[in-house]
């Protein structure tokens, strides 16, 4: 049995601060989007420099992907309705984002979904994703008005 909570103020808290993190690894990896606002194409151009670059250290590679993950995440949020919650089931707990609770129950682990395309070296990823997800949520809408 899957269990849905909202986020608390410290998770609040340490969501700010992946973003915050996500703009500076932007700044890193792909110096031609600094100073701009975050972006999924600057994030999947900076993430495409940061692979190629052959990281193997397991913290700095685990803090990355919580960096892409939770700016995607919030993309989503942002750009989707989609809200952060606390996703707990006999696997354990983790953050994602829930759109159409109750209803249609779309849920993405961000941080895991940018861990999968990490494990496989795979780049270029976010800004279609979202495309996909985004096309996806309209479809689940479209349904809930028809019903």
């Amino acid at each position: 049995m899957q269990k849905i909570e909202p986020i608390n103020e410290k998770e609040a808290g340490w969501i700010k601060a992946q973003l915050n993190n996500a703009s500076k690894f932007v700044e890193g990896f792909s110096p031609s989007d600094s100073g701009h606002p975050l972006t999924l194409a600057a994030l999947d151009r900076a993430f495409a420099a940061w692979v190629a670059s052959g990281p193997s250290e397991t913290d700095l590679v685990n803090a990355i992907v919580n960096y892409v993950g939770i700016a995607f995440g919030q993309a989503l949020a942002d750009g989707l309705g989609l809200k952060w919650v606390i996703a707990t089931d006999d696997r354990g707990s983790d953050l994602a984002v829930l759109g159409f609770p109750e209803q249609g129950d779309i849920l993405v682990y961000p941080a895991n979904f940018v861990a999968k395309r990490w494990e496989r070296r795979e780049t270029n990823f976010l800004e279609e994703a979202y495309r996909q997800i985004t096309n996806d949520v309209g479809a689940i809408a479209r349904r809930r008005q028809i019903s």
